[in-house]
């Protein structure tokens, strides 16, 4: 019993949730170009974007080195030079005669934000130093250090000491419902609409039309959750309570007053009105939640219209969200932390559910009292045997003198019946 009114209990953490109440869904009309995602609480509406440009990363280059195989030597001289990325630098030395391979494995290794690899093309290699986030903030910086020249040789910074770039770093560009300069070092941007998750994946000059609407899912998954949890401890407490007068057999808890009383303190509580602040809904009844017919209705389940429930969430979403327990449209149902009533199914049966199962708690100290009456009469019968024993033991003894007394008259009776007999012979 214990372990299914916890596991009730935790059914109603999602439901006082207000997040699960404020679940939104977004789409997009072309995810070829855009695709979205949002969050709860996001704003609803629709929302005109256009991508005019997608976030790039810095590529740098260098000059085609003529050697016929990565491992080969090389005619860099020796020296160092530095990478900055961001607040990140590293610097790189390089060995005179380095091999292509010895310098890709030591930008790399340097994890400064730059991953360098080396393209095959006519008359030898290239190396390509790609930067490891898009947009402008994330392009790398190349200065040689000292005296070092090795940037130069490899042609990643020209003689007038300017980067050999083969791809610009660029931020993303969009515009949304006519409001321009939108922009974002990334192709996942999260700052523009707050909630509302856009990856970009590609440019075009036609607007995308993304929709946020409002996802109950999550709430009607809730509710289904703690519905089918509370129908599974009525039903073990029906049966730790019933009795069959045909078999005559009762159910392990048979009578039990407490139990008897939590089962009829959870069908008030469901069935009766739940203070619901916003006013809207008072009675789980009114959004679709009511009593089982089953057995005449003594099996004291639930029923869960989904229809029923999507319809006054349609009606009033705050309201619904309320009457579970959750705040919603700027109502707080008071949980009875300052003195006041719970309000809402979730705080008034978290009051009532919480002193239950709780350690040390009420069905703790029940369990407790149970096992006490148990030893106690485990001691009782354990000092009935014993006083069995020690009667029977007596019983014993007293047999054996009777038996001893007995002998002792028999042997009188007969040297009685001897001396009667030598009597008679005279």
């Amino acid at each position: 019993v214990n372990t299914r009114l916890s596991s009730l209990e935790n059914t109603l953490t999602k439901l006082r949730d207000s997040s699960v109440w404020a679940g939104t869904k977004a789409t997009s009309s072309n995810s070829e170009v855009l695709t979205v995602s949002s969050t709860a609480g996001t704003s609803q509406g629709t929302y005109n974007i256009k991508v005019l440009q997608m976030a790039v990363a810095q590529t740098a280059v260098s000059e085609t080195i003529a050697v016929p195989d990565l491992t080969e030597a090389s005619t860099v001289s020796k020296g160092s030079f530095s990478i900055t990325v961001g607040d990140k630098e590293a610097t790189i030395e390089v060995k005179a005669g380095a091999s292509l391979d010895d310098i890709v494995k030591a930008i790399n290794n340097s994890k400064v934000g730059v991953t360098a690899s080396a393209v095959k093309v006519e008359g030898g290699y290239k190396l390509a130093l790609l930067s490891a986030e898009t947009g402008v903030q994330n392009a790398a910086v190349f200065a040689e250090v000292g005296e070092g020249t090795v940037l130069h040789d490899l042609g990643i910074l020209r003689e007038d000491g300017s980067l050999n770039i083969s791809q610009a770093a660029q931020d993303a560009l969009i515009e949304i419902n006519g409001i321009t300069e939108i922009t974002s070092p990334s192709n996942e941007i999260t700052s523009a609409v707050p909630g509302l998750t856009l990856t970009l994946n590609s440019e075009t000059d036609t607007k995308v039309t993304v929709k946020v609407t409002a996802d109950y899912s999550a709430a009607e998954a809730a509710v289904k959750s703690f519905v089918d949890q509370y129908n599974s401890v009525m039903s073990f407490i029906e049966n730790k309570l019933s009795y069959n007068k045909d078999l005559g057999t009762k159910g392990d808890l048979y009578a039990d007053p407490v139990l008897q009383g939590i089962q009829n303190r959870l069908r008030s509580i469901v069935g009766s009105g739940l203070n619901s602040p916003s006013g809207s809904f008072n009675l789980l009844a009114d959004v679709g939640i009511s009593t089982s017919g089953d057995n005449f209705g003594k099996s004291a389940t639930l029923t869960f219209d989904t229809a029923k429930f999507r319809e006054a969430l349609a009606e009033d979403p705050a309201g619904v969200a309320n009457l579970f327990g959750a705040s919603a449209g700027g109502v707080d149902p008071n949980r009875g932390t300052t003195g006041g009533s719970p309000e809402g199914l979730a705080n008034i049966l978290y009051e009532y559910l919480h002193p239950l199962v709780m350690y040390g708690g009420t069905l703790a100290k029940t369990s407790d009292n149970y096992d006490q009456q148990i030893t106690d009469i485990k001691d009782r019968i354990a000092d009935f045997s014993r006083r069995v024993e020690t009667y029977a033991e007596n019983v014993r003894l007293r047999f054996v003198a009777l038996e001893s007394q007995l002998a002792a008259i028999s042997s009188q009776g007969q040297w009685l019946q001897m001396q009667i007999d030598s009597l008679n012979a005279f």
